[in-house]
């Protein structure tokens, strides 16, 4: 309830930092709209008709009062109502979000927690070149190759657009890769670190399978940093992954936000910016809630305190 509260005045502090911040911003909405050669009379008439006449002072207590009313204003350049835009692209991000989450977050902690039982073997010293090399590759690069062999080589897959399983397909593992590699490499190191505590050398001399121990007290240890991890990085694709929604020509959120900042379109900015932020408070309630589960430590200091 404390965090709910507290999402009152961060609203506020996120609405005039980015607000202040568009308007400097350099570029003018209006000739972004109408052109640069037209006559000053038409420039003049735009620039009442999206505000830009009034000061910035009293153009903010305006955008304060739409959102009051449930509001994030309209489009510059369509005309059609932002909250209404991000009602449809919003979704199309949620669906690449959890479609990559489902393909990193398995695949992650399995081949992590491989390499931490396979330490300094061959198995290990792969899996770790691979999780480096996915970390270190752009996701505009990997998304292409993956264009290239899986579109025009075998033409197995579509290259853009927004649709079923098969347009899916192709961002969700490109978008992935980040995220299964970071997952890989942080699963190893809580695993080895888990391994080497006295309470799982005790699990073995009380004769619990191997498979008991793996799966019972080092992996049920090791998903305090996993879950911050995934949590973090649903929260970052659910505020919509801007280069591979552009790539794939993915309709979403962030696709919708990059148009917007290249437009100088400063309501859709705005409201992009709003929605990333109840996006990360809401993760991060539910990362806390998933805490009070998994470990007993968290439900113990909450009781006492």
């Amino acid at each position: 309830m404390k965090r709910l509260l507290l999402v009152i005045p961060l609203l506020f502090g996120i609405t005039a930092i980015t607000f202040s911040l568009t308007k400097a911003l350099p570029g003018d909405p209006v000739y972004s709209i109408v052109g640069e050669r037209s006559s000053p009379e038409i420039i003049e008439k735009i620039r009442k008709e999206i505000g830009a006449d009034k000061s910035v002072v009293r153009q903010y207590a305006g955008y304060i009062a739409l959102l009051v009313q449930g509001e994030l204003g309209r489009s510059y350049f369509t005309g059609r109502k932002v909250a209404d835009d991000i009602s449809v692209k919003f979704p199309n991000t949620m669906r690449l979000a959890f479609a990559s989450m489902i393909i990193a977050a398995p695949l992650g902690i399995f081949f992590g927690f491989l390499s931490a039982k396979r330490r300094g073997k061959l198995t290990d010293r792969v899996i770790t070149l691979l999780s480096v090399s996915g970390i270190s590759f752009p996701v505009f690069w990997s998304g292409l190759l993956l264009m290239l062999f899986f579109s025009l080589k075998l033409r197995f897959l579509p290259p853009s657009g927004t649709g079923g399983m098969q347009y899916l397909l192709l961002p969700a593992i490109t978008l992935s890769l980040p995220a299964l590699a970071t997952l890989v490499r942080i699963t190893r190191v809580t695993v080895i670190d888990i391994m080497d505590m006295p309470c799982i050398r005790t699990a073995r001399a009380k004769g619990i399978p191997e498979t008991g121990v793996s799966m019972i007290h080092i992996l049920k240890n090791a998903l305090i940093p996993l879950i911050t991890v995934i949590g973090l990085e649903l929260g970052s694709y659910l505020n919509g992954a801007v280069l591979t929604e552009t790539i794939f020509g993915w309709d979403g959120i962030g696709r919708y936000a990059m148009e917007g900042i290249i437009k100088r379109d400063y309501p859709v900015i705005m409201g992009c910016l709003l929605v990333g932020t109840l996006v990360f408070v809401f993760i991060n309630l539910v990362v806390d809630v998933i805490y009070h589960y998994a470990d007993p430590r968290v439900r113990v200091h909450g009781t006492d305190r």
